[in-house]
């Protein structure tokens, strides 16, 4: 242990195991007793267990469980295992957090083998799943999921792939608390794929990744309803196309990433799947049945077949629900490939630049226009000279007609240029930019906030944007909004506003703190905001008193 004290010290708690459980006592007694046999000195190390709502409360089926390590087992009400390991890592005091799920097996030497691989303060580990030996007693789906992962393993073990953020699962995965906290730690809005969207910002904080083949776990899976997979599926479907939407400069996270590599056989149910989701439903069902009954003669790899080809019909119909009409998912399409031949082009510097530029500036004059045939406000954006409006013939005029005529447009030409400099090289002249903004539009926006291509601003004045805020496609800012940095109230976290696609900000709201608003939701007018809400709410402040003023006393009896 003589490296591991070299590393961590000699004192206090080196590690956290943090494990969000759900009607499973009986295996959670299971991983805590093998934990309980660790190789390193029990007082280095601790372990938090979240109760998510089950059934009967853990804490008492549990409660006659000794360990020599101290053990700390909380309940909460069922809001999900992102919620649940999000509560574990604040109760947490480890400079190491260990995720597990409670359904696993380790080893011994299981929490050594992790922080033997804890170079320095930016690494996150990821550990080896492996299939319970009873794999082939198991369903078909968890055979099917216990052979994806162990092709993902065994890559990343013989070096052929390197690890990266959305590799990250949860049920074997370690980080330093600190640069969990600092990425902002679990989304509570996401009921799946938290752990792919959390390894996504790990790596944008500048986590480095690295793989610990021997620091396994045994999967051994209690689920056995075939119905409860398929949505499983689905639901992966639903929540990849939120990553994306989160995190469109992260290819890697695109549902759309499949489609160019699948079989030239499957491709077709796919893309059928996205045009006509309740027609493949049928055929979903049909098809997994089929491959029970080929694995019930045997014939295992062409069942495993099967159930990747259900797998993607069930992924995919959960995409074309979440991205909205087949015209959404035409358009989303295109803007991944778009994406991706941008990054095999190999631009850099100022030729990517300007591309960024240019086409951030035609995709904002583009939502200009889609905005104003969908709220029809022509009259009168025409008549104030500073709104988005397209009615008359002059306003259908080109893209250079409409930056002389709209304010907000021009703050966002402006933006686009200051990013131009951003990520053309030349700070000075981002800065610059910036301050020409301040005294031209009277708003302040820092050259590191992130506006996508496609936002709207409303009368153009009055704006202060953090260099932490990201704002997403579709959203609409009124006059003097604040996207500020400042502190959770709860966590303390630091950071500045999200807002996901299509969120409306009215006139003078101010948003601050590491929150997220959710998709097309609408923040009204004169709000102040400190905390995330859900995708399409809306937010709306006190309605002001109004009562009579007093009567005015006459004077010299007149």
């Amino acid at each position: 242990m003589g490296a591991l004290e070299d590393r961590f010290g000699s004192d206090g708690l080196w590690v956290s195991v943090v494990i969000a459980t759900f009607n499973r006592h009986e295996l959670l007694r299971r991983l805590l007793e093998q934990l309980d046999a660790q190789t390193i000195d029990p007082k280095r190390y601790e372990v938090i267990a979240v109760d998510d709502g089950s059934k009967e409360d853990t804490r008492d089926k549990l409660a006659g469980l000794v360990t020599k390590y101290a053990l700390r087992i909380e309940r909460q009400e069922n809001a999900g295992a992102a919620v649940a390991r999000q509560r574990g890592v604040d109760l947490a005091s480890g400079r190491i957090i260990v995720v597990v799920d409670d359904d696993m097996q380790v080893k011994p030497d299981f929490l050594a083998k992790h922080l033997a691989k804890h170079a320095d303060d930016n690494t996150v580990v990821l550990g080896r799943l492996r299939p319970d030996a009873k794999l082939a007693d198991m369903p078909l789906f968890e055979r099917f999921y216990a052979r994806v992962l162990a092709q993902k393993a065994e890559a990343f073990a013989a070096g052929n792939a390197k690890v990266r953020g959305h590799d990250v699962y949860t049920g074997n995965v370690s980080f330093p608390r600190k640069l969990f906290l600092d990425a902002g730690g679990f989304d509570a809005q996401f009921r799946a794929l938290e752990d792919e969207e959390l390894g996504i910002r790990l790596e944008k904080a500048g986590a480095t990744f690295a793989f610990a083949n021997e620091a396994e776990s045994i999967h051994g899976s209690d689920w056995t309803s075939m119905k409860k997979w398929m949505e499983r599926a689905y639901r992966d479907g639903v929540y990849q196309a939120k990553v994306s939407r989160k995190h469109p400069d992260h290819p890697e996270s695109s549902p759309w990433r499949h489609l160019p590599n699948l079989n030239p056989v499957s491709r077709p149910f796919m893309a059928l799947s996205l045009a006509a989701p309740a027609a493949t439903s049928f055929l979903a069902g049909a098809a997994i049945r089929t491959a029970a009954a080929f694995d019930k003669v045997g014939l295992e790899p062409v069942a495993i077949a099967g159930a990747t080809f259900v797998y993607g019909i069930q992924y995919y119909r959960g995409v074309r629900h979440e991205t909205g009409g087949i015209g959404d998912v035409a358009r989303e399409y295109r803007e991944f490939k778009r994406g991706v031949a941008l990054l095999r082009s190999g631009e850099k510097g100022d030729a990517s630049a300007w591309r960024t530029l240019t086409e951030g500036v035609k995709e904002d004059h583009r939502m200009i226009r889609f905005y104003a045939e969908k709220y029809d406000a022509r009259e009168r954006e025409e008549e104030s000279g500073t709104g988005t409006g397209t009615g008359t013939s002059e306003s259908r005029l080109s893209l250079a007609s409409d930056a002389v005529k709209k304010i907000g447009f021009q703050l966002m030409i402006a933006y686009r240029v200051m990013r131009f400099f951003r990520q053309a090289g030349p700070g000075l002249g981002a800065q610059f930019m910036s301050r020409s903004i301040r005294h031209a539009f009277a708003s302040d926006i820092h050259w590191d906030a992130e506006l996508e291509p496609g936002i709207v601003i409303v009368h153009g004045f009055g704006l202060a944007v953090s260099y932490a805020a990201k704002v997403r496609a579709g959203c609409i800012l009124f006059q003097n909004v604040t996207l500020g940095y400042g502190n959770d109230p709860e966590t303390k976290l630091a950071g500045a506003p999200l807002l996901e696609r299509n969120v409306h900000v009215g006139i003078g709201a101010t948003l601050y703190g590491p929150i997220v608003v959710g998709e097309a939701s609408k923040i009204m007018a004169g709000c102040v905001l400190s905390r995330s809400v859900p995708a399409r709410s809306i937010v709306e402040a006190p309605v002001p008193q109004v009562g009579a003023r007093a009567p005015v006393r006459p004077r010299n009896g007149v």
